[in-house]
């Protein structure tokens, strides 16, 4: 087999940096380990003396939380390891790190409440403590594993601790296009040689590359890596099998990476279906217990917005009625939720009803607008009826703003992605309008960009979000330049 160079990697022996002091590169999940028993049982007596000092006032320092803080650091280790915490290679994942470690955070204190009422020795927590150091780990927790995904990726990146030494081995073609081997290095592993497969494309290709395995077995045996990574093309399932037979007689583990046409759909989350493991190609935008939460939220702030609200929505039903003939509610056919119609309320602010194959957007200098529908627009008084639709459940206090069916089909044609707003019920307000896009759109560009914020609300979507938009609109689009 010739020594050739692909990529990144060479058939030849590679030399990697020595590391600075001979300690494995696994060392750092037992640092980091020790790290964090140590902060939590720091926080514990800490919390101890904030709660007996300050919040109950007592004279004299209490010990009582010693004996939890302990159990709780030490759980939380056991629980952290369990869960790959500290696996090096996760520890440089500082949004997978947060969010992992918050759930590991509640296991032990989990796990004491029920200890405690089996054992019926509850007198030996107070609770008041121990719910301070729940919610003083929640707030530290997320910092300390920025601070270690930060301090993590420096060590790995000096090389001041012994990388794990790795052989890949595949064809011509994964080596040079597959993307994951070259972020390897960054996630702890070194690739010391790089051994290359050719698999001809003939019905004897395996039988061609069995001959050439005893070669690539005794190379790996010299080189003594830590683990064999296979970079294969998945649609030769022979060949897999030919070289997973061959190097079982290597003590080593041997990991398949997924190749070049695989990786994409890897990426995505992977369930257990049944026998079967699944890849998630499309989630619902919301999961059904979030829908719930975002429906019953939406209509209790709707009833409560409209109670409020009363007063000067008779003041302002009153003086359209008086401005103008017409009604005082004007209505009109939407796209709701997974593309079904339905009719929205608004305060009428023009002379004229448009509901049709064709509705002309507002303007500036406008003259359908009437002089109330002005003042009525520029403040978003006109949206309010519309609390009306959150409560029939119709729309969302936030969502992607429902456009005239006009408009709808009009755009469904220019823009590939514009029904993925579709997905979610439409809103009041949105993340397009807190961030400008509101009112016309004087050319295709600046509708790409509000259905581009729509759709990022759809992927991003959690509680948090829904009140960050709330607050939002309450200074941005008062002030918005395209209200008119």
């Amino acid at each position: 087999m010739a020594n050739a160079s692909y990529g990144p990697y060479s058939t030849s022996q590679r030399l990697p940096l020595q590391p600075r002091a001979p300690v494995p590169i696994d060392a750092i999940g037992l640092i980091v380990a020790a790290f964090d028993w140590l902060w939590i049982f720091l926080v514990g007596l800490a919390t101890d003396r904030l709660y007996h000092s300050v919040i109950m006032a007592e004279a004299h320092y209490s010990t009582t939380l010693v004996g939890p803080g302990l159990a709780v650091a030490t759980l939380y280790v056991v629980f952290a390891n369990a869960a790959d915490l500290y696996r090096a290679s996760n520890l440089v994942r500082a949004r997978w790190q947060a969010s992992r470690s918050l759930v590991v955070w509640c296991l032990p204190f989990a796990f004491l409440a029920m200890s405690a009422f089996v054992l019926k020795v509850g007198a030996l927590f107070s609770r008041g403590e121990m719910l301070l150091l729940f919610a003083g780990g929640v707030c530290i927790i997320v910092v300390a594993r920025a601070f270690v995904a930060s301090v993590a990726s420096r060590v790995i990146a000096s090389r001041a601790l012994a990388l794990r030494r790795v052989v890949v081995i595949g064809t011509q073609e994964e080596l040079l296009r597959n993307d994951t081997l070259s972020s390897l290095e960054l996630y702890g592993y070194s690739v010391v040689r790089a051994l290359l497969i050719d698999a001809p494309e003939s019905t004897d290709a395996s039988s061609a590359v069995q001959t050439r395995m005893p070669e690539i077995i005794a190379q790996v045996r010299r080189i003594a890596p830590s683990e064999v990574l296979l970079t294969l093309p998945w649609d030769q399932p022979q060949l897999l099998a030919t070289v997973e037979d061959d190097l079982r007689v290597l003590p080593l583990p041997v990991k398949l990476v997924p190749d070049s046409k695989v990786a994409r759909l890897l990426s995505r989350p992977l369930f257990n279906l049944g026998p079967a493991t699944a890849v998630e190609l499309q989630r619902a935008p919301i999961k059904a217990g979030q829908r719930l939460i975002k429906q019953s939220a939406d209509r209790v702030l709707a009833v409560i917005g409209l109670t409020l609200l009363l007063p000067l929505l008779v003041i302002v039903a009153i003086a359209i009625r008086l401005e103008s003939p017409g009604p005082v509610l004007f209505r009109q056919m939407r796209m709701g939720f997974n593309g079904r119609p339905f009719r929205i309320y608004k305060f009428r602010t023009m002379s004229t009803l448009d509901d049709g194959p064709v509705v002309r957007q507002a303007q500036r200098n406008d003259r359908r607008l009437t002089r109330l529908g002005r003042l009525l627009r520029r403040l978003s008084i006109d949206e309010l009826p519309q609390l009306l639709n959150v409560i029939r459940g119709d729309m969302s206090l936030i969502g992607p703003r429902p456009h005239a069916l006009a408009h709808d089909n009009e755009y469904s044609s220019l823009i590939n992605s514009y029904a993925i707003r579709h997905k979610m019920k439409p809103g009041i307000t949105g993340w397009a309008q807190v961030n400008g896009f509101r009112g016309e759109t004087r050319d295709l560009r600046m509708m790409e960009q509000r259905v581009d914020h729509d759709i990022w609300y759809i992927e991003y979507w959690s509680f948090w979000l829904d009140l960050r938009i709330l607050f939002l609109t309450v200074f941005r689009l008062l002030k918005s330049p395209n209200a008119y």
